[in-house]
């Protein structure tokens, strides 16, 4: 019983002050958990179940967060969004959808509008060249 108490004055201290808020804290952090990077993964399995259903690859700002995250979400032939896994974002789907038009932004000279099938892709970053890919690595 101790370790929940302290645990209970940590949330407090860090501005949780009501257990209403303390039970909503901890159903996001399982919600982001349960689905945080497995966008893709639920969005097939629903086109499984509904064939209707179209896989769209994009964005979402999340409001609350303030980012632009990379997201898969499904789409109705009415063009209402299906979003499985929008329960991992705080926002709960408030945001803004953006659908990927297929180009991408230089993550060393921001250069935009550069096709994805001919930029050069490193882990986590697209690059217009290999002048722009090695000048980010320090080469």
């Amino acid at each position: 019983m101790e370790y929940m108490e302290q645990k209970m004055d940590e949330l407090i201290e860090g501005g949780i002050h009501r257990k209403d808020e303390l039970e909503a804290h901890e159903a996001e952090k399982s919600n982001y958990l349960k689905y945080r990077g497995k966008c893709k993964e639920f969005c097939e399995r629903a086109v499984a179940e509904d064939p209707t259903l179209t896989m769209v690859r994009g964005h979402y700002f999340c409001p609350i967060w303030g980012t632009e995250e990379q997201h898969w979400w499904c789409k109705k032939p009415d063009g209402t969004i299906v979003d499985p896994t929008v329960k991992q974002f705080p926002s709960a789907g408030v945001g803004i959808y953006t659908e990927f038009d297929g180009f991408i932004t230089c993550d060393q000279c921001e250069k935009m509008d550069v096709p994805e099938d001919e930029a050069i892709h490193y882990s986590n970053y697209s690059f217009c060249s290999t002048a722009c890919q090695m000048r980010f690595v320090g080469l």
